[in-house]
């Protein structure tokens, strides 16, 4: 007997909310009812479709084989509905209005928005922002799981069944205090750089990868130094660096507010650089508020980011 292909989207919404947290009690909480509702309707889908998509003797709950298989399917049909209020909305209010939920890295993030935010509410007024501050990995993995709509973060990540959209091109700077090596050179090169001394962001964020790249596998070597300390925050960092001396290196827009014994060396050319840009599913339901987003995002950053172009770069990959 062929199974009975009868389902609505809230069912489908609490599948992928167990798939989420791998437990019925947390998904429930996540999606407002109770947990003998979430479960009941899970169930009731299970025997329409014939089939067993939660392994429920596991922890956490985890797919069974064919739910593995419907997994992916059910998330397509999901995003695709979506489509259908986005259409209605775009016919009776204009496709600038509306919510757009974004993920920022935390190197982009408190430089970026104090900027942005106003520019967005004089272009968009009708646009809501939802934004978390979240890595790399995190916004990637929120993009999967349609949990947000667009990550603000350093590209080209090659994420398929993703497009990327690079922005602008953000050049990086030596920070050191006034006395170091560094600050008697009117320009430095990644040749220059040491790794005893250098102030480095925690593992987990992708601009201190790049920078290693710049002070460790551009000169072959750096293995087996030692770090004095790692901070998840670049205004950790620059605080360090006035206080205790050392380096540390700073994008262009982290290079506002300095400390009175700080100062900044710029690059030879060919700079290192990061490229900064829009990464979202392709086809998007939401591409208008999107596009909204990048034009804002152009408006806000200084006029001199906006005139920089890679050939005078080196574009750093972000891993």
């Amino acid at each position: 007997m062929s199974p009975k292909v009868n389902f609505s989207l809230t069912q489908l919404e609490y599948v992928m909310a167990v798939h989420k947290h791998g437990h019925f009690a947390k998904a429930a909480e996540a999606c407002h009812v109770t947990q003998p509702t979430l479960s009941m309707q899970i169930q009731k889908l299970e025997e329409d479709l014939g089939v067993v998509i939660f392994d429920r003797s596991k922890k956490p709950i985890l797919l069974t084989h064919m739910g593995k298989k419907l997994i992916s399917q059910i998330q397509t049909v999901l995003f695709e509905s979506r489509k259908i209020e986005s259409i209605i909305q775009h016919e009776q209010k204009g496709a600038k209005q509306g919510s757009l939920s974004i993920g920022v890295i935390p190197t982009v993030a408190p430089y970026l928005l104090p900027r942005l935010l106003p520019v967005v509410e004089e272009m968009f007024p009708e646009v809501e922002l939802n934004i978390r501050e979240l890595q790399t990995d995190q916004i990637l993995e929120a993009l999967n799981g349609d949990e947000i709509d667009v990550g603000v973060l350093a590209t080209p990540t090659q994420m398929a069944k993703m497009f990327e959209f690079p922005l602008y091109y953000e050049p990086f700077y030596v920070l050191c205090e006034k006395n170091h090596e560094y600050a008697h050179m009117k320009k430095i090169k990644y040749q220059s750089l040491g790794m005893d001394d250098i102030w480095l962001l925690e593992e987990g964020h992708c601009l201190r990868n790049q920078v290693l790249d710049i002070c460790s596998v551009k000169k072959g070597k750096g293995q087996g130094r030692r770090y004095k300390f790692e901070s998840g925050s670049l205004e950790t960092l620059k605080n360090l660096v006035d206080l205790y001396g050392g380096y540390t290196l700073l994008p262009h827009l982290a290079t506002e507010h300095l400390g009175d014994r700080s100062q900044l060396v710029p690059f030879e050319r060919p700079i290192p650089a990061r490229e900064i840009g829009l990464v979202y599913r392709r086809e998007h339901y939401k591409n208008e508020l999107i596009e909204a987003l990048g034009e804002a995002i152009l408006k806000s950053i200084p006029e001199e980011l906006r005139k920089i172009r890679p050939k005078d770069l080196d574009v750093l990959p972000i891993a």
